[in-house]
């Protein structure tokens, strides 16, 4: 009797044990889809960003911030708006500054000019 037991024991947990993962992987991706969604909201509805082209990703509640603005304000500006949300740990800004149609300004404090 005891060895038809143990395995349905062993099932049972097996079972449980997968369902709390896929709960886990499931709310993970829910509220990476509502970090994503609110942030791109607050960025839209902000006046100072009208003219940015701003993508959002959310993984494990770390932001990554991808695309053009046109002053250094305006990354400190998405930054800061995008740190405001609920559940954001972290703010990836990888914004880049444009100068003029398909002109980037360069990374870095060494270069001798600036935008």
């Amino acid at each position: 009797m005891q060895n038809k037991v143990w395995p349905k024991a062993i099932l049972v947990m097996v079972s449980l044990l997968f369902a709390i993962a896929l709960v886990n992987i499931v709310g993970a991706s829910d509220s990476d889809m509502a970090i994503t969604s609110n942030v791109q909201k607050k960025l839209q509805n902000d006046i100072q960003l009208v003219d940015s082209k701003i993508d959002v990703e959310a993984k494990d509640g770390e932001v990554t911030l991808s695309g053009t603005v046109s002053s250094d304000e305006d990354i400190a500006r998405a930054t800061e708006l995008a740190r405001s949300i609920n559940g954001v740990k972290m703010v990836d800004n990888r914004l880049k500054k444009v100068i003029g149609p398909g002109h980037y300004c360069p990374d870095g404090p060494s270069i001798a000019w600036s935008c």
